[in-house]
């Protein structure tokens, strides 16, 4: 199957699951089920055992890939995505993406966001994860942004490490290629204390993801 099949058929999905899905939730897990099912992808992941209803993902992000891999994860909690606002200017999808409750944020401004939800926060706290991907591009360049360590500790939300591998072969960033029969491996790490210094805490994601 082609790319391009490929990727009308994930658009087709996306639209289906998000008009016919009451819940958002349940919506949003079964298109990134689909999608995996689409890409042929196996998924690796370790078995994290934590007790916690609400906490802040920090992962690595190198493909469009990793959200489905990390919805597909951690299936258990809404995940409510931080979004850079470029991404709710596009048409249709920039509307779904507000219909998943997606925060929309500048590029360096995430501990702004933490006002704009603290009242979303209160209304529907249990078993909700927010994500945040802290080197903020597909490139995965050195230019790691703290904002989100400053956003997990304003709420005192415990920060999950996740380190994803193998998704750029999936989805490579800047190309519309799809490959088939791809591994992507996730290791999820244990909590980190959100009342750590920033500067501990930092360092600590550096070296995990």
């Amino acid at each position: 199957m082609s790319s391009l099949i490929k990727w009308m058929k994930i658009i087709f999905y996306m639209f289906f699951y998000y008009i016919t899905q009451k819940d958002i939730k349940v919506a949003t897990k079964m298109f990134s089920k689909k999608v995996i099912e689409i890409c042929k992808t196996q998924i690796i992941s370790n078995k994290v055992d934590f007790d916690l209803k609400n906490f802040v993902i920090m992962a690595t992000h190198k493909s469009y890939f990793d959200i489905f891999c990390i919805e597909d994860c951690f299936s258990n909690v809404k995940i409510i995505w931080f979004a850079k606002k470029e991404l709710f200017k596009i048409p249709i999808f920039g509307h779904i993406l507000k219909k998943t409750g997606a925060v929309c944020v500048d590029r360096g401004s995430v501990l702004h966001s933490a006002l704009m939800i603290r009242r979303f926060f209160k209304d529907k706290k249990n078993d909700v994860a927010f994500a945040i991907f802290p080197y903020g591009t597909r490139k995965h360049t050195k230019a790691f942004k703290s904002g989100g360590i400053y956003f997990a500790k304003k709420l005192k939300l415990p920060i999950i490490p996740v380190k994803i591998e193998g998704s750029e072969n999936v989805m490579p960033p800047g190309k519309i290629t799809i490959q088939e029969n791809q591994k992507v491996n996730v290791k999820i790490y244990d909590k980190i204390n959100p009342d750590l210094e920033v500067d501990k805490i930092e360092s600590t994601l550096k070296k995990l993801i």
